[in-house]
């Protein structure tokens, strides 16, 4: 993805930020960036992080320096990320960092940052061993944190840092231009959630695991809702446990399972409120299924709940029976 051309087009307050920031060498040592779910908060901060440390930037980081490519392989000792999409971020992952930062950067740049990716997902005995780290920085040590929701980040590590907020593009000019990129509509309606960028989308679809994830999934869900527009709820179940269950193996299967499936029960509570739907092209399965399916919305609050606990060692089976039981239960 070329970040240096979303962040002109979609985000132009935080590029002239930033880059007035480096003329005037006045950064600051912690950012905070915040964005609604699919607004490339990862990608944004680890091309912030590259500009700082890029041989050759223009005024933001080339991409295409040694430096640069080093940091997007992961094979640059000075840049650490955790993840907290990817798994729940513990204590100890935050003391690694601070040992390592202790220590004398590896780099001749003398320059050390790290990124923590949502940092609501961290415990909290993570924060606290962070809140010192994050109060008492080194003079070349640099923080990029994101978070989806700034309400859930302590406002002690929100008054450290640099807020920078990230604008949400509309999804009906996401779609337009992913399906401009050769992506099937279907495809663009569904991923737009999860990604605010076409780029991004195209990016995805190309290959890797993270497309094989999305298929399965998208499989699992399709399969789903034609059973419970098709059959019985009781059919549901069964075909639940006999085919999804099976399907959807790994956490991150299970995340866009998850995700895909809130997509579709919002939509639901849309056409039930007489709003105007992003799943276009599921409009006729969704039509009968608003008039078939029992509490939606309570159903949309469980599903969402049921996300945040993806990430906890949850029984994923268990936790499929749990939700499919849930959606059809009287």
């Amino acid at each position: 993805m070329q970040i240096d051309r979303y962040l002109k087009r979609y985000q132009p307050i935080i590029y002239q930020t930033f880059t007035n920031s480096l003329k005037k060498k006045t950064l600051s040592h912690a950012y905070l960036l915040v964005g609604n779910p699919g607004t490339p908060l990862l990608e944004t901060a680890t091309f912030l992080a590259k500009t700082i440390l890029c041989d050759d930037p223009s005024p933001l980081a080339c991409c295409n320096c040694i430096t640069c490519l080093r940091i997007d392989s992961d094979n640059y000792p000075d840049v650490i990320t955790l993840d907290g999409s990817k798994e729940t971020i513990k204590k100890d992952d935050v003391l690694n960092i601070e040992t390592r930062f202790e220590k004398t950067a590896f780099e001749t740049k003398g320059i050390m940052i790290y990124i923590i990716h949502l940092v609501e997902n961290m415990t909290i005995e993570a924060v606290n061993s962070m809140l010192k780290f994050i109060e008492e920085p080194e003079a070349e040590v640099y923080a990029f944190l994101t978070t989806n929701n700034i309400n859930n980040v302590l406002p002690t590590i929100v008054s450290r840092c640099q807020t920078l907020n990230l604008k949400s593009a509309d999804r009906k000019d996401i779609i337009k231009e992913a399906v401009e990129y050769g992506i099937e509509q279907e495809d663009a309606e569904l991923l737009s959630y999860f990604y605010n960028d076409a780029e991004l989308i195209f990016d995805l679809l190309k290959e890797g695991d993270e497309k094989d994830n999305y298929y399965i999934s998208k499989k699992a869900v399709n399969e789903l809702i034609e059973t419970l527009d098709n059959g019985t709820f009781k059919d549901a179940i069964y075909y639940a446990q006999k085919e999804i269950v099976p399907l959807v193996k790994t956490k991150e299967e299970m995340r866009f399972f998850v995700d895909l499936l809130s997509e579709i029960f919002e939509d639901l509570l849309n056409l039930k409120c007489n709003r105007e739907i992003v799943l276009k092209s599921y409009v006729n399965i969704l039509t009968s299924l608003s008039n078939k399916l029992p509490h939606i919305e309570e159903s949309l609050s469980e599903i969402l709940k049921q996300r945040n606990l993806v990430n906890m060692n949850v029984n994923i089976p268990l936790q499929i029976d749990h939700l499919i039981l849930y959606i059809v239960k009287e």
